[in-house]
């Protein structure tokens, strides 16, 4: 029986429970009676030793024995009467046991919230338009004409800012807090935006063959981890001058980015058509960022109506999975995960903002989907694999076959429900103001 409970928040529950002395006889009759037909005592038949001597001589046992069933069947009982569902398994501490005496434990549980969604139909979230305009449509073909430069030789005067260095470069680090490090025959636009301002500084109004140094002094925030709050010694020799020709925007520069690389290409090649399938790319760059931005507004407006407290094991699984799929990111990118001495501890403090985040969205929208009818039946779930099978270049069994040996199938039909219930609030959704 239960004899305290403790409504510690809406996801920590703690109570007592007690198990009388009667119970706890007969429970260590039955043990005693099931060791009894196992043990072999010389001087006593198979199954014929008398309970006291099983008592006495595998005391420990038949404790551990009766503990356990007792504790299970109790905790499992306890939670039926209060209607909680636990997540992982139940804390038990302050176990009291002596035979033929009240058995009683204390136990800390961590269950999901319980979680009604309301103000869900309505939600403000941006129109916006995935329709790219002319100016959108010309800078992806005069990023286009940039990817088909060539580079001429400038001669007979010094170097001036939109020219392009060609450079072998050294760096230093005098504190010995970094890799040294150097790059040759490097192409550098002098007053470019990627250019370090130093650099073009020093490169400026010279000729080639000409070597510069130079010192710079990185700012703690700066975005490249291996240079922040670092110094490093620059020297750098100026081999050749170039200038960038585009190219025209022409027939001729769309039939070759037309052309795949390696194929022929496509009938009618000509600028019309580059522009064409420029205007489909680019539209279904905007839909897909619409959509994201869409999707988040409406679960922004989702978390400011809804106040769910999330469970401290489910963000711990959450940032777990986070980690995990970083690691083999890095591992993918050819990072000894041992040797790069990384700080897991800090990574997972970063982490848990966005993990308790991700755990009351997922909250929200699961009791969403309930309170909808929210399902995907197996031919939807399959259709959805022979999607993912086609494009990641494998058949649909063997995917399959994969989702079930890991145990990953429910969780893609948990995928596609979740996003079911996000197009839905978006289809119930108001323009924002």
């Amino acid at each position: 029986m239960i004899t305290s409970f403790v409504d510690q928040s809406p996801t920590k529950k703690s109570m007592t429970v007690e198990v009388p002395a009667d119970e706890v006889k007969r429970e260590t009759d039955r043990t005693v009676r099931g060791l009894a037909k196992q043990v072999r005592l010389p001087g006593f038949r198979p199954g014929k030793v008398p309970p006291e001597i099983i008592r006495k001589r595998f005391a420990e046992a038949v404790r551990e024995e009766v503990i356990e069933h007792l504790v299970n069947e109790t905790v499992l009982s306890a939670l039926k009467e209060r209607g909680l569902v636990p997540l992982g398994r139940p804390k038990i501490d302050d176990l009291k046991f002596e035979f033929e005496a009240p058995l009683s434990f204390k136990v800390d549980l961590e269950v999901r919230p319980p979680v009604a969604p309301k103000d869900y139909r309505g939600l403000k979230v941006p129109a916006g338009s995935a329709v790219p305009s002319a100016e959108e449509i010309d800078s992806v073909l005069e990023r286009i004409r940039e990817g088909r430069a060539t580079y001429e030789p400038i001669e007979g005067r010094p170097a001036a800012d939109g020219d392009f260095a060609l450079v072998d470069l050294k760096g230093t680090f005098p504190a010995g807090d970094g890799k040294d490090f150097e790059a040759q025959k490097t192409l550098v636009e002098i007053g470019g935006e990627r250019t370090l301002p130093e650099l073009s500084a020093h490169l400026r109004n010279a000729l080639p063959g000409t070597t510069v140094s130079f010192q710079k002094d990185f700012p703690p925030d700066a975005p490249d981890a291996e240079f922040a709050g670092k110094t490093v010694l620059y020297s750098v020799a100026l081999v050749a001058l170039k200038q960038r020709v585009l190219p025209a925007l022409d027939d001729e520069l769309a039939k070759g980015a037309l052309t795949p690389r390696e194929g022929e290409p496509p009938e009618g090649a000509n600028l019309a058509l580059l522009r064409e399938k420029v205007t489909e790319s680019v539209t279904r760059e905007k839909e897909a960022a619409l959509k994201e931005t869409r999707r988040r507004a409406a679960l922004d407006a989702l978390l400011a109506l809804n106040d769910v407290e999330a469970p401290e094991s489910m963000v711990e699984a959450e940032i777990d999975s986070a980690l995990r799929e970083y690691a083999r990111h890095l591992a993918r990118q050819g990072v000894d995960l041992k040797a790069a001495q990384l700080d897991w501890n800090g990574m997972r403090n970063d982490a848990k903002p966005g993990a308790v985040r991700r755990v009351k969205e997922y909250l929200l929208l699961d009791a969403i989907g309930d309170a909808e009818s929210v399902a995907v039946s197996d031919t939807e779930l399959d259709a959805e694999l022979k999607r993912r099978a086609q494009s990641m270049g494998t058949t649909h069994a063997e995917l399959k076959a994969a989702l079930v040996k890991n145990e990953r199938l429910e969780g893609v039909r948990e995928e596609m429900r979740i996003d079911r219930v996000v197009e839905l609030l978006l289809a119930e959704a108001s323009p924002a103001a």
